[in-house]
């Protein structure tokens, strides 16, 4: 399933990400030269419809033009076939960004996953960014998947917002074993500052020396970077129907808040209404798991056709998009993070 470039195919700079499977034909790896011998890796297009890793790395090799690259670089394309097609995935497809599992692979997929972390541990990796565009209206900023001081570090690179994530089978877990690691979050698909920033970044990594991660403090609350840990996602019950706004099913079982976006990174306090249901709903309309995937009991309270939040929390990645809310979640509820003194 997984091709491995040494160039960059031709029409690749100027393809957009709908017109990608006429260069790549699937899921590719590939590599650059450059200076530096510890290369920057690069994720793009691990959701199909999230095309601001494609725009980002387009501009950087742009403004390089022939010259040769301050640090090598490989860049995995992921879900090229769901970009065709203008979507997170395909119906018979996996969420790309949760194949990525530290047990034995099973699928394709996972074998795919599997090879492309062999193959970027064999080499010596100085920094990975996973980039991805929001499904919902939310400050751009980093996931982490643990809080060493060199995760840290490129963080506060890319924004002063950082979301702990830890225990899921994503592409950032799997290489901050072995490299310096975030997966940013660079705002709705289409927002010009997010490609810029992404584009920043890029550049940033490719000209930085080892110093970057060998001296200093970790940045902290005076330098202000915020750090979150995601403790719960939320899950719409499968067998209800939704809806959301003044739009859809009038019918629907639950209907989300038309501003429900607009709570992301908002401390919450108990008792907020986070959507209506029909009357006399039997099932359960909002369901929240831990990041290992055990339900959580208690975080909300259903009475009167509203659900509303049982205790404070911060949410994030909250979303109106029904079809992502379907294939992954409506959003995850998070709490500060206070790092230890070292």
């Amino acid at each position: 399933m997984l091709q491995q470039l040494d160039h960059l195919p031709p029409g690749f700079m100027t393809a957009a990400a709908r017109e990608l499977h006429r260069v790549l034909p699937g899921p590719t790896l590939i590599h650059l030269p450059g200076d530096a011998p510890e290369r920057l890796f690069v994720s793009i297009l691990l959701h199909g419809n999230e095309d601001v890793g494609l725009l980002a790395l387009q501009s950087v090799l742009a403004s390089y033009g022939a010259r040769r690259l301050p640090r090598g670089l490989s860049v995995f394309v992921g879900n090229v076939d769901a970009a065709g097609a203008g979507v997170r995935r395909l119906e018979d497809q996996p969420d790309f960004n949760r194949i990525w599992s530290t047990a034995p692979p099973r699928t394709p997929y996972e074998h795919m996953a599997a090879a492309v972390v062999e193959v970027m541990r064999q080499r010596a990796v100085f920094a990975t960014l996973d980039l991805h565009n929001n499904s919902g209206r939310n400050p751009l900023y980093s996931c982490l998947s643990g809080t060493q001081r060199q995760h840290l570090v490129l963080a506060r690179l890319f924004s002063p917002l950082a979301v702990l994530i830890e225990s899921q089978p994503s592409l950032g877990a799997a290489f901050a074993a072995f490299s310096p690691t975030i997966s940013c979050e660079c705002g709705e698909i289409g927002s010009a500052q997010g490609v810029f920033r992404a584009a920043a970044l890029i550049d940033k990594c490719l000209r930085a020396g080892p110093a970057l991660f060998e001296s200093g403090d970790a940045p902290g609350e005076g330098e202000s970077l915020d750090i979150f840990e995601a403790f719960a996602v939320l899950k719409v019950a499968e067998s209800l129907s939704l809806a959301c706004d003044d739009h859809g099913d009038n019918e629907a079982d639950i209907r989300l808040l038309p501003e429900i976006e607009s709570l992301n990174f908002r401390a919450l306090e108990a008792g907020h209404v986070i959507a209506t249901t029909a009357p006399q709903l039997a099932v359960e309309p909002l369901r929240a798991f831990g990041l290992d995937g055990r339900p959580i009991a208690g975080l909300f309270q259903h009475s009167e056709r509203r659900v509303r939040l049982a205790q404070p929390a911060i949410a994030a990645m909250l979303t109106r998009d029904l079809r992502a809310i379907r294939q992954d979640c409506l959003g995850y509820l998070m709490r500060r993070v206070r790092l230890a003194a070292s």
